[in-house]
């Protein structure tokens, strides 16, 4: 249940909280002024980032939280996602959850957010679904699959929104054009389940961790955005 902070440069120990959740830390989300932390009770804590004081927690999941974000327009809304089937919106300005999605046929694995269009949340599904939430939409307004009934593990968007990477089942990293709909790369590496993922900020490679211990780094010849901060 310990979250620590680490120097980017050195890897040195910079700060650590000892006992921030009842068993595992699951998730983590850093704010401009707050580090959000999700656990294995199905809580979201927050925490000051100036002195790593607790300030608040919030608890609407009955089980582990599997992907935590700050919101790329509004950084007082703060999305989560659970295996208890639910995405919550939390608005830190009320203190009180803002929105709510559920999903009845299977449990969401991770979560991200378009930089494009409507900015709407992309989650990913143990039923096989990368499926994507309009706020003001109680349905998911866009659903892609592979073709299979594989479990999706963790998920990841790229600088320009263009492309999303989802960790599979079957060991492999897919990359889907969103705006395409399909899938445009399978990358195999990994022998064991794909933890986690992220795009480098150009969009020409992908980094996978693995429960293989493996990190796999992977080119994307697809990709590519000269400026990502537009």
């Amino acid at each position: 249940g310990a979250v620590r902070v680490l120097s980017a440069v050195t890897g040195d120990s910079k700060a650590s909280i000892a006992k921030s959740h009842r068993g595992a830390v699951t998730s983590i989300a850093v704010g401009p002024e707050f580090i959000f932390t999700g656990g294995e009770d199905g809580a979201m804590r927050v925490w000051s980032r100036r002195n790593l004081e607790f300030v608040a927690q919030y608890a609407e999941h009955s089980k582990a939280i599997t992907g935590l974000l700050v919101d790329r327009e509004a950084p007082n809304l703060v999305h989560s996602c659970s295996l208890d089937r639910a995405v919550v919106t939390y608005d830190l300005k009320t203190t009180r959850r803002s929105n709510y999605k559920m999903h009845r046929d299977g449990a969401f694995t991770g979560l991200c957010q378009r930089t494009d269009s409507e900015l709407e949340l992309l989650t990913a599904t143990s039923d096989g679904f990368i499926m994507s939430w309009d706020c003001d939409v109680q349905l998911p307004v866009m659903a892609l699959d592979c073709g299979r009934r594989l479990k999706f593990y963790c998920i990841g968007i790229s600088a320009s929104g263009r492309f999303v990477a989802v960790g599979c089942e079957d060991h492999a990293l897919r990359i889907w054009d969103i705006s395409a709909m399909e899938v445009v790369a399978v990358c195999r590496g990994h022998s064991g389940e794909i933890a986690k993922l992220a795009w480098s900020p150009d969009e020409k490679q992908l980094v996978s961790v693995g429960h293989d211990s493996a990190v796999c780094v992977w080119n994307f010849y697809l990709g590519g955005v000269s400026d990502p901060q537009n």
